[in-house]
Protein backbone atom coordinates (compact mmCIF):
# COMPACT_ATOMS: atom_id res chain seq x y z
CA UNK A 1 0.00 0.00 0.00
CA UNK A 2 3.05 2.46 0.75
CA UNK A 3 4.09 1.55 -2.72
CA UNK A 4 0.93 2.59 -4.54
CA UNK A 5 1.03 6.34 -4.18
CA UNK A 6 4.27 6.98 -5.20
CA UNK A 7 3.67 4.51 -8.46
CA UNK A 8 0.50 6.26 -8.68
CA UNK A 9 1.81 9.61 -8.83
CA UNK A 10 4.58 8.64 -11.23
CA UNK A 11 2.05 7.15 -13.99
CA UNK A 12 -0.13 10.00 -13.65
CA UNK A 13 2.41 13.15 -14.18
CA UNK A 14 4.65 10.67 -17.11
CA UNK A 15 1.06 10.70 -18.26
CA UNK A 16 -0.25 13.74 -18.41
CA UNK A 17 3.44 14.46 -19.45
CA UNK A 18 3.31 12.79 -22.74
CA UNK A 19 -0.04 14.29 -23.47
CA UNK A 20 0.99 17.50 -23.18
CA UNK A 21 4.45 17.00 -25.33
CA UNK A 22 1.66 15.57 -27.89
CA UNK A 23 -0.65 18.51 -27.86
CA UNK A 24 2.26 20.73 -28.63
CA UNK A 25 3.03 18.95 -31.65
CA UNK A 26 -0.27 18.68 -32.67
CA UNK A 27 -0.31 22.59 -32.11
CA UNK A 28 3.14 22.85 -34.12
CA UNK A 29 1.33 20.79 -37.29
CA UNK A 30 -1.85 23.33 -37.21
CA UNK A 31 0.26 26.00 -37.58
CA UNK A 32 2.37 24.80 -40.14
CA UNK A 33 -0.98 24.48 -41.89
CA UNK A 34 -2.04 27.93 -40.97
CA UNK A 35 0.86 29.18 -42.50
CA UNK A 36 -0.10 28.08 -45.93
CA UNK A 37 -3.34 29.99 -45.35
CA UNK A 38 -1.79 32.80 -44.16
CA UNK A 39 1.14 33.06 -47.20
CA UNK A 40 -2.18 32.73 -49.30
CA UNK A 41 -4.01 35.59 -47.37
CA UNK A 42 -1.25 37.98 -47.64
CA UNK A 43 -0.45 36.56 -51.28
CA UNK A 44 3.33 36.12 -50.35
CA UNK A 45 5.06 34.12 -53.01
CA UNK A 46 8.16 33.60 -50.44
CA UNK A 47 6.19 32.46 -46.90
CA UNK A 48 4.14 29.71 -49.42
CA UNK A 49 7.08 28.15 -50.45
CA UNK A 50 8.66 28.55 -46.92
CA UNK A 51 5.77 26.96 -45.83
CA UNK A 52 6.23 23.76 -47.82
CA UNK A 53 9.19 21.15 -48.95
CA UNK A 54 10.44 22.63 -52.48
CA UNK A 55 9.14 19.20 -53.96
CA UNK A 56 5.74 19.69 -52.46
CA UNK A 57 2.46 19.98 -54.33
CA UNK A 58 -0.84 20.59 -54.06
CA UNK A 59 -3.47 18.11 -55.08
CA UNK A 60 -7.24 18.97 -56.56
CA UNK A 61 -10.01 16.21 -55.88
CA UNK A 62 -12.64 16.07 -57.32
CA UNK A 63 -15.24 13.66 -59.26
CA UNK A 64 -13.54 11.41 -61.38
CA UNK A 65 -10.64 14.18 -61.91
CA UNK A 66 -7.53 15.34 -60.00
CA UNK A 67 -4.93 17.80 -60.54
CA UNK A 68 -1.84 18.46 -59.05
CA UNK A 69 0.47 21.77 -59.07
CA UNK A 70 3.40 22.16 -57.54
CA UNK A 71 4.75 24.49 -54.89
CA UNK A 72 6.38 26.92 -57.34
CA UNK A 73 3.51 26.95 -59.69
CA UNK A 74 0.90 28.08 -56.97
CA UNK A 75 3.54 30.38 -55.41
CA UNK A 76 4.01 32.42 -59.07
CA UNK A 77 0.43 32.37 -58.89
CA UNK A 78 -0.06 33.91 -55.77
CA UNK A 79 2.48 36.84 -57.15
CA UNK A 80 0.09 37.49 -60.18
CA UNK A 81 -3.58 37.44 -57.82
CA UNK A 82 -5.18 41.06 -56.87
CA UNK A 83 -7.26 39.55 -54.30
CA UNK A 84 -6.39 37.60 -51.35
CA UNK A 85 -7.08 34.31 -50.68
CA UNK A 86 -8.69 34.01 -47.40
CA UNK A 87 -9.19 29.74 -46.64
CA UNK A 88 -9.82 28.99 -43.02
CA UNK A 89 -10.19 25.87 -41.47
CA UNK A 90 -11.64 24.46 -38.57
CA UNK A 91 -12.14 20.95 -36.22
CA UNK A 92 -8.60 20.07 -37.66
CA UNK A 93 -7.45 16.10 -36.64
CA UNK A 94 -4.15 15.68 -36.37
CA UNK A 95 -1.99 12.23 -36.65
CA UNK A 96 1.64 12.08 -35.95
CA UNK A 97 3.94 9.19 -36.02
CA UNK A 98 8.01 10.68 -35.54
CA UNK A 99 8.84 12.63 -38.53
CA UNK A 100 5.18 12.08 -40.29
CA UNK A 101 2.16 13.94 -39.71
CA UNK A 102 -1.26 14.08 -41.74
CA UNK A 103 -3.80 16.86 -40.49
CA UNK A 104 -7.57 16.43 -41.70
CA UNK A 105 -9.77 19.30 -41.68
CA UNK A 106 -13.16 21.33 -42.91
CA UNK A 107 -12.19 24.77 -44.71
CA UNK A 108 -14.09 27.40 -46.31
CA UNK A 109 -12.42 29.81 -49.32
CA UNK A 110 -13.13 33.40 -49.80
CA UNK A 111 -11.52 35.46 -52.85
CA UNK A 112 -11.78 38.81 -50.42
CA UNK A 113 -15.26 39.54 -49.56
CA UNK A 114 -16.72 37.32 -52.33
CA UNK A 115 -17.64 33.32 -50.79
CA UNK A 116 -15.94 30.62 -52.94
CA UNK A 117 -16.43 27.12 -52.16
CA UNK A 118 -15.66 25.16 -48.91
CA UNK A 119 -14.79 21.25 -48.53
CA UNK A 120 -11.96 19.08 -46.90
CA UNK A 121 -8.16 19.58 -46.90
CA UNK A 122 -5.55 17.09 -45.72
CA UNK A 123 -2.10 17.79 -45.22
CA UNK A 124 0.74 15.42 -45.21
CA UNK A 125 3.42 16.93 -43.45
CA UNK A 126 7.34 16.23 -42.35
CA UNK A 127 9.07 17.30 -39.51
CA UNK A 128 12.33 19.04 -40.61
CA UNK A 129 15.19 20.85 -38.95
CA UNK A 130 12.98 24.07 -39.10
CA UNK A 131 9.94 22.40 -38.02
CA UNK A 132 7.00 20.86 -39.90
CA UNK A 133 7.07 21.88 -43.67
CA UNK A 134 3.78 20.76 -45.72
CA UNK A 135 4.85 18.03 -48.47
CA UNK A 136 1.32 17.64 -50.38
CA UNK A 137 -2.10 19.58 -49.84
CA UNK A 138 -5.20 17.62 -51.11
CA UNK A 139 -8.20 18.82 -50.90
CA UNK A 140 -11.63 18.68 -52.27
CA UNK A 141 -13.82 21.91 -53.52
CA UNK A 142 -17.90 21.86 -52.80
CA UNK A 143 -20.40 24.49 -53.32
CA UNK A 144 -23.09 24.29 -50.42
CA UNK A 145 -25.18 22.78 -49.28
CA UNK A 146 -22.92 19.70 -50.23
CA UNK A 147 -20.59 21.54 -47.31
CA UNK A 148 -20.70 23.98 -44.74
CA UNK A 149 -19.17 27.40 -44.20
CA UNK A 150 -16.58 27.82 -40.95
CA UNK A 151 -18.76 28.34 -37.92
CA UNK A 152 -17.67 31.78 -36.72
CA UNK A 153 -19.48 33.01 -40.23
CA UNK A 154 -17.91 35.13 -43.09
CA UNK A 155 -14.39 36.35 -42.53
CA UNK A 156 -13.65 39.64 -40.32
Amino acid sequence: MIWTLPIFCFVTFAGISCLYAQNNEERAVIAAAQDIFDAMEALDEEAFRDSMVPEGFLLSVSSGTTRRTTRDQFAESLGSRMTPIIERMWDPEVRIDGPLATLWTAYDLYRGDEFSHCGTDTFQLVKTTDGWKVVVLSFTSHAPPICSRHPEGPPR
